[in-house]
C-alpha cells in the first residue's frame, strides 16, 4: 500500500499511505508551484473523496489560490474547464480505474493536460522539502462552488460530432459509469446527442458496484441484458470517465484494447495524420493507421506521456490500450464522453451496427498477466531481463522505451513495472492465440524465478 508518486500526481490506499496530511502537503506544493493563481478542484464519488477534497481546498487557500470548486465532476470535464476559466491548473481527486480503498490526486496544467514532467518534478521538490508558500490573513485564498462549466462543455461536445446524424439513427445506448463522477452528466449527454439512454450503476455512490477497470469481465452485467432492451451499443467506464470498453448490440463484451482502434478508424478516415499511442497497445491500431496511410508514434505508458507525444507530434489522435483516447482538437484529456460520442457518430454515419464496425477491424490475440511485486524489486528484475540473451527474445527486435518490448513478425511481448500499482505487467500479442499465451506464460515463469 505504498504511496505512488509521479510527475502528474500521486495515488495510494486511503488511511494507510494516502492520508489527509499527505494530501494537504501535496496540494500545498502544487499551490506553491503555481504561486497562488486560479485553480480548479474536482472529485469523484468515492467515500474518501470528500475528506481529501476538504484537505485540498484548505491547502490551496493557504497558498493564496483562488479556488473554483467544481464539486463531483469527471476528470476530463475538469480538464476542459481549465481553458474555460483561464485557470493556472487543476486538481482532480479520483481513484479512476483503481478498486475500493484507493484514491488519487491528479495535477493538471494550464493547457488542460496532465502536468508535464518538468513541472511535476518541481512540485515534488517542494513537496519533499516542505517549503510551502504560506500566505498571511489578508492574502489568503478563497474558494467558491461553480457548475457553469457543464453547459459549455456539452455545447462544445455536441459541435465536435454530427449530432444530426446521431439523432437520425434513433439509437438506444446503455451506459455504466460505475456510480462515479459521470452519473449526473448522463441525461444531458443523451439529450445533446439525441439517443435513448439506459443507465446502469448510475446512482452516485462511494461503493463500486463492479470491478473499476473497464474490460470484458467488468462488462458482463451490461452485456447480459443489452439484447433484451434492444440496445445498439453499451459503454462501460471507470469512475472518472477516462477509460471505456464496449459491448456490442449482440451482447459481446469487447476488449478495452479495441476502443482506440475503433475510434481511430473513424477519425483518420476524415482527418488523416499521426497517431500517438503507448508501447503496449494492440497492433490493431498499427494496422488501422497503415490502412489510412498514417504513421504511429510510440510513447511510454501513461496519459501524460501519450498527450505529451500528441502535442510534440501535432498528432490527430492519441490514446492507450486501456480504453483511452485523446482528440487534441477538442481537449488534451482522455475523455469518456467524447469517446462515446465518436463511437455513436461512427455508427450513425456508416449506418452499420457496432458489432459490424468491430468485425471490420483486424484482430489479434492478446494476453495480459500481472505479477505482484514491489517497485524496489521490480526494477532489478527488469535490469536482469535486459541483460539476458535468453531464447524468449531470439530473433526479435528489442525496445527499452518503457520496460522491455520484443517484436517479432507476427507478434510482440512487453514487460514493465506498473507506474500505478505494485505489479509487473506482462502483455503478449500474436496472430496465433497459442503463441501469445506461450510467450506470456514463459515470461511469467522467468520473472517468478528471478523474484
Amino acid at each position: 500500500m505504498t504511496l505512488r508518486l509521479a510527475s502528474y500526481g500521486m495515488r495510494g490506499f486511503v488511511g494507510v499511505s494516502m492520508t489527509p496530511r499527505v494530501v494537504m502537503d501535496y496540494a500545498a506544493a502544487f499551490g506553491s508551484y503555481l504561486n497562488g493563481g486560479r485553480v480548479l478542484v474536482a472529485r469523484d464519488t468515492r467515500d474518501s473523496s470528500p475528506m481529501l477534497h476538504a484537505a485540498t481546498l484548505a491547502s490551496l487557500a493557504g497558498c493564496g489560490c483562488e479556488v473554483l470548486d467544481l464539486g463531483v465532476c469527471p476528470t476530463p470535464v475538469a480538464q476542459f474547464a481549465v481553458g474555460l476559466y483561464e485557470a493556472a491548473g487543476a486538481i482532480a481527486i479520483s481513484g479512476g480505474h483503481h478498486g475500493m480503498g484507493w484514491n488519487a490526486i491528479t495535477l493538471v496544467g494550464s493547457d488542460g493536460a496532465l502536468l508535464e514532467p518538468e513541472g511535476g518534478e518541481s512540485v515534488l521538490d517542494v513537496f519533499h522539502a516542505g517549503d510551502f508558500l504560506r500566505r498571511e490573513t489578508p492574502m489568503l485564498g478563497s474558494a467558491r462552488e461553480t457548475a457553469d462549466y457543464i453547459a459549455p462543455y456539452m455545447k462544445a461536445l455536441g459541435e465536435t460530432v454530427d449530432t444530426a446524424a446521431i439523432r437520425a439513427a434513433n439509437l438506444t445506448v446503455l451506459i455504466d459509469p460505475l456510480a462515479g463522477a459521470g452519473c449526473a452528466f448522463l441525461e444531458e449527454f443523451a439529450s445533446v446527442l439525441g439517443f435513448r439512454l439506459v443507465a446502469i450503476n448510475a446512482q452516485p455512490s462511494g461503493y463500486l458496484p463492479r470491478e473499476a477497470e473497464p474490460r470484458p469481465r467488468s462488462a458482463q452485467h451490461l452485456a447480459s441484458f443489452i439484447r433484451h432492451v434492444k440496445g445498439d451499443a453499451g459503454f462501460v467506464l471507470n469512475s472518472d470517465m477516462s477509460r471505456m470498453s464496449l459491448v456490442t448490440d449482440e451482447g459481446e463484451p469487447i476488449s478495452e484494447e479495441l476502443t482506440l482502434p475503433l475510434i481511430a478508424n473513424h477519425v483518420l478516415a476524415r482527418t488523416p495524420g499521426i497517431v500517438v499511442t503507448n508501447i503496449c497497445t494492440t497492433r490493431t491500431l498499427d494496422e488501422v493507421a497503415a490502412h489510412h496511410g498514417c504513421d504511429v508514434s510510440k510513447s511510454a505508458v501513461g496519459q501524460a506521456y501519450v498527450v505529451a507525444g500528441v502535442k510534440n507530434e501535432l498528432a490527430v489522435i492519441g490514446g492507450e490500450g486501456s480504453g483511452s483516447m485523446v482528440l487534441p482538437s477538442f481537449t488534451k484529456a482522455f475523455d469518456g464522453f467524447l469517446m462515446m460520442a465518436l463511437v455513436l457518430e461512427a455508427m450513425a454515419k456508416s449506418a452499420v451496427s457496432l458489432g459490424e464496425l468491430l468485425r471490420r477491424l483486424p484482430r489479434f490475440h492478446i494476453v495480459k498477466r500481472r505479477i505482484p511485486c514491489e517497485a524496489r524489486r521490480a526494477y532489478p528484475v527488469l535490469d536482469q531481463l535486459t541483460r539476458e540473451s535468453d531464447e524468449w527474445r531470439e530473433g526479435g527486435e528489442v525496445s527499452t522505451l518503457d520496460g522491455i518490448r520484443v517484436d517479432w513478425e507476427t507478434g510482440w511481448l512487453h514487460v514493465r513495472a506498473s507506474h500505478t500499482e505494485q505489479v509487473i505487467r506482462v502483455i503478449s500479442e500474436d496472430q496465433e492465440k497459442e503463441k501469445a499465451q506461450q510467450r506470456a506464460e514463459q515470461m511469467v515463469r522467468r520473472i517468478t524465478e528471478l523474484l
